[in-house]
């Protein structure tokens, strides 16, 4: 199968493991998973915190088992507490 690179942004803590942004490659029919995983595998050190993190696709939250259907940047959002 052909994989596809998709953009990830991240935000706050997670910058300190990937930048502002990253990619991660997938195939079609991934699941969000796959996502977490890959950076997983990019940086082992994030582990910990990507197991608490969401991800957002225009402007909503997906769950980790729903199938990639977008081209659009995917964005990363750690815990955090506060307002």
């Amino acid at each position: 199968m052909d994989k596809r690179a998709i953009k990830i942004i991240c935000f706050a803590g997670l910058r300190k493991y990937f930048g502002s942004e990253t990619t991660v490659h997938v195939e079609s029919g991934d699941n969000y998973s796959v996502i977490i995983d890959g950076l997983k595998a990019i940086n082992p050190e994030a582990t910990e915190v990507l197991t608490s993190c969401r991800i957002a696709v225009n402007e909503a939250f997906v769950s980790l088992g729903d199938p990639i259907k977008t081209e659009n940047a995917i964005f990363l959002i750690p815990p955090s507490s506060g307002g």
